[in-house]
């Protein structure tokens, strides 16, 4: 008759240790993915509604009228907030995006005359 070979428990155990170890670091760098991710969404809705904003900008140039912000200050799912400011005659706006969830806190402010998107 043939002897069997089997895993030892003190064998077993140490490759669920291992599997767990290499698990936690998978874990840890999967959400610095996700935060990252979500940090770039607050980012390109800042892009978003700054061109909202020129846009509207440039309607308003072309028909007269008063401009109306509201649709540029829609976020997506990591943005809370983004609000649009302008001084008294439009030459100069900002919108400031917030984010939520994973990226409590994060904001990012874009403007009309500059290109660069400031995040902190």
């Amino acid at each position: 008759m043939k002897k069997r070979r089997a895993f030892t428990l003190i064998e077993l155990m140490i490759a669920i240790a291992i599997l767990a170890i290499m698990s936690a670091v998978a874990v840890g760098v999967y959400r610095g993915y996700v935060r990252k991710a979500a940090r770039s969404y607050v980012e390109t809705d800042a892009r978003n509604c700054i061109t909202c904003v020129a846009s509207e900008l440039a309607r308003v140039a072309l028909t007269g009228g008063n401009p109306d912000f509201t649709s540029c200050e829609r976020g997506s799912r990591y943005t809370q907030s983004c609000n649009v400011n302008c001084d008294s005659n439009y030459e100069n706006c900002n919108c400031t995006c917030t984010g939520t969830g994973i990226v409590s806190g994060y904001t990012c402010t874009a403007g009309t005359n500059s290109t660069d998107v400031n995040c902190s």
